[in-house]
């Protein structure tokens, strides 16, 4: 049987490069295209590129207020200057566990300035693919370019649907301690952002969720997605895929996070940590009877 034909869309950083190497040894890697809304400014620029993440920000206080916009973006100076550098260690350390020894320098890589560049589409639609796989996309598919491929574009999400749609999703699990549903969730893209039919779903394995972050858990949970995919890639195959389905789950949709969030989570584990560190001290009272 001949292998699938696929495309991969994502973001050009070194996780999703090793993603692309792992499916190239299971699929007939035709085309990568790396998509980044905020990175695509720079070919215009450094001022344009700040300033369209400028509009981005006065966009978010014209949403949900000037207040929440500072929220959001104290979060990512937050995470800049004490936490990216340490996630982004451990989470190289972890995809050396991922073995892949395919290489993907002969495959098609565009980078188009917007996803739905018509050229794009069109190459998409002339490659006669049989799935697209995606991850780590900050933009909105359009509907030509969803049904390009035979069976669709399938979304690698971090995080567990329909719960946790949209942006952080293990970090607002994290917030809200339902560590049950910090995972990942391979889903089927439509037209609403990340609600598409589920096809494979799991909980991230062998996490300490005192100490974890959400760019480790969502990493790990994707690593720990792989072997249950390539058996979806079988299916895909033989066209015997067929989505599951959880009766009673709770929609819900998550914006993006705050640095007031991220403080209370911090604190909240600080506490914990002294609380375990006094009991540890405590000893028992000498009994001088007898």
């Amino acid at each position: 049987m001949a292998k699938l034909r696929i495309a991969f869309i994502g973001k050009d950083y070194f996780f999703n490069r090793t993603l692309c190497r792992w499916l190239a040894g299971h699929a007939d890697l035709r085309l990568i295209v790396w998509t980044d809304r905020i990175a695509w400014p720079h070919r215009r620029g450094f001022f344009w590129a700040w300033a369209r993440i400028a509009r981005r920000i006065l966009s978010r206080g014209r949403n949900g207020g000037p207040w929440r916009a500072i929220d959001e973006f104290a979060f990512y100076v937050l995470y800049v200057l004490f936490l990216r550098r340490r996630e982004e260690e451990r989470s190289r350390r972890l995809v050396e566990s991922v073995r892949v020894h395919e290489a993907i320098d002969h495959v098609r890589q565009e980078s188009p300035t917007r996803i739905d560049d018509p050229r794009l589409l069109a190459m998409l639609e002339s490659l006669r693919l049989d799935a697209v796989f995606a991850m780590c996309v900050d933009s909105y598919f359009p509907r030509r370019l969803r049904d390009a491929p035979r069976h669709g574009v399938f979304l690698w999400h971090e995080g567990i649907t329909p719960e946790y749609r949209g942006l952080y999703s293990n970090l607002w699990a994290l917030m809200r301690q339902d560590y049950a549903r910090i995972g990942y969730t391979l889903l089927k893209m439509n037209e609403r952002f990340d609600a598409g039919p589920i096809y494979l779903q799991g909980a991230v394995e062998d996490a300490d969720f005192e100490r974890d972050w959400p760019t480790y858990l969502g990493h790990k949970s994707v690593v720990d997605s792989l072997p249950r995919v390539e058996g979806f890639l079988r299916d895909l195959e033989r066209n015997a895929h067929r989505p599951t389905r959880r009766e009673g789950a709770r929609d819900a949709h998550y914006s993006y996070p705050t640095a007031s969030g991220l403080i209370r989570l911090a604190a909240r584990r600080l506490i914990r940590r002294v609380r375990i560190l006094a009991l540890s001290d405590r000893r028992e009272p000498f009994d001088e009877a007898g």
